[in-house]
Formats: C-alpha cells, structure tokens, sequence
C-alpha cells in the first residue's frame, strides 16, 4: 500500500484495476474496489488500521468489471457513489462483461472457487447516482468526482483539490495498452486535456503505477496517433474489416500474456471492437 499524503492510500499491485483509500473524520472512502474476493478481504483489513470510524463509503470510477465486480464482498454497509450509467449496468444482472472475462481468467489460473464467488456474487447497485458530476464534503477533504467518459461512458475521475490528487479512474491508463471496447477516442483525449489542464501532483491511474501529468500526455499522444493512423485508413478507401485488422496498429497492442488464453483472446477482440469504433466515430465525425 502507498501512502499518498497524510489522508489518502492506493494499491496499485492487486489483479486488474488499481484502488484508493481516503481517511475522513466520517469514515474511510473507497476509490474503487478489487475484483477478487481474496485481494477484497486483504484491502479491507489493511485499510482498517487506518480509523476507528470504519468504511463507510464507496465510490466506482466505471461500470467495468474490474471496477464494479469487488464491491459485493465489502463487509461493512457503505453508501456506494456511482454514475448513473453504472447503475443501469449493474440493474441488468449477470452481463458477461461485468462478470465472464475475471470468472474466466480466474479459471485459467486455477482460482476456481474465486471464480465460483464471483459468479455467485449478485449485482451491487449503488444508492446516490451522478450524471454529469458530484461534490462530497467529508471532513478534511473534498471528493469532486467527475464523469469524464471516453474508455468508457461511465468513466469517471475523483480529485481530491486539498491534496493535490487525482484518482482518474481510466480516463489515465499507465503503462499498459489503453482498452477501447466501449471508448469513444474523442472524448478520451478532450478528457486527458482536462486532466493536463488540472493543478494535481499526483495520478492515480486506473492500471499502472502512480505517475504524473506527463503520462495522461502520452496517452493522448498514443490515442491521437490510433485516430491519425485510422484517419489515413479511411482516406485510402480501406473497408472496415479490414481496417481493424491493418498492421500499423499493431504496435499499439498490449496484453499480459501470463493470465492465459481466454484473457488474450478477449484482449484482442476488445482491441478490434475498439478499433471498430473508431473507425465508426471518424465516418461519423465527417458526415
């Protein structure tokens, strides 16, 4: 665990996305929440050293998985802040983005009976929803939670002005190839803009290690350079299907190789389905 300042903590080394812990006079704040029940039970109890008052709150930077799976295995009663597109995600049951690719891979890595919790997990819906944004005043600090989208339409940010500290969620993406399945890439760059634009010290990315402003530009450069790249695709009259599968995107792909099989085949195909979209948004954007 990384102690950020006096009153906030991130953990960047668990499976899938990272997740952050704030102290408030009312009860600790969770940035987020593990995939895994056994990484949800060691966060709990690491971050309950740090107050008498206990958890009391959650907050969910996206309706992905890897955001939203964890928080049926908090043990305590927290009022869960999400937005409103998390919700609605959340309300449709046992959607195989939410739940199948973690199960899956889990499988693959022979945690079968994690993978078993999770599908035997039920959706958690969260009590207060946010469209566009929401301010929570929690003694000493200030949690201005914004729903920036781009990766995806629920992707959202929490920056905490008194510490100078911003829990991106993925709008920033350190490190590791930048997942398109839901994204809209003019959005995603217009939202790194913003966070280039902010008064922060410290990112805490959705993956990856804790980094600076410099990354958020990096990671606008590389997604400019995928929309140019599709851009110059289209000029030449290539057709979609072909497009998505074009060899000068292929420097833009990552995936860990080490969690098996169903996880880089679904790497891929979220890649291509990324791809797909962006090739839609251009065509739109020049109608």
């Amino acid at each position: 665990m990384d102690k950020l300042t006096e009153h906030l903590y991130a953990e960047t080394k668990y499976d899938w996305a990272n997740v952050g812990a704030a102290v408030t006079d009312e009860g600790i704040v969770l940035l987020d929440c593990p995939v895994r029940p056994s990484d949800s039970k060691h966060w709990q109890n690491e971050i309950r050293k740090l107050s008498q008052e206990g958890i009391k709150f959650l907050i969910a930077t996206d309706y992905h998985g890897d955001h939203t799976t964890g928080a049926h295995f908090i043990e305590e009663n927290v009022t869960f802040f999400a937005p409103e597109f998390v919700y609605q995600e959340a309300s449709k049951g046992d959607n195989a983005f939410s739940k199948e690719i973690f199960v899956e891979t889990l499988k693959d890595l022979g945690h079968v009976e994690e993978a078993d919790a999770i599908i035997n997990a039920p959706p958690c819906l969260p009590h207060v929803c946010f469209e566009e944004s929401i301010i929570l005043h929690l003694s000493p600090l200030t949690f201005e939670i914004y729903r920036k989208g781009g990766h995806s339409p629920a992707c959202s940010s929490v920056f905490v002005p008194e510490e100078g500290v911003l829990f991106s969620g993925d709008v920033v993406i350190n490190g590791t190839s930048a997942g398109m399945r839901d994204a809209n890439v003019g959005e995603w760059i217009r939202a790194l803009e913003w966070v280039e634009s902010l008064s922060i010290d410290t990112i805490v990315p959705g993956h990856g290690e804790i980094c600076g402003k410099e990354v958020a530009t990096e990671l606008r450069e590389r997604l400019s350079e995928i929309k140019g790249e599709m851009e110059k695709i289209i000029e030449e009259g290539i057709e979609k299907e072909n497009a998505i599968v074009h060899t000068s995107f292929d420097k833009f792909f990552h995936a860990d190789t080490t969690r098996g099989e169903y996880w880089l085949q679904q790497r891929k195909e979220t890649f291509q389905a990324g791809l797909e979209r962006v090739y839609d948004e251009i065509i739109q954007d020049g109608d």
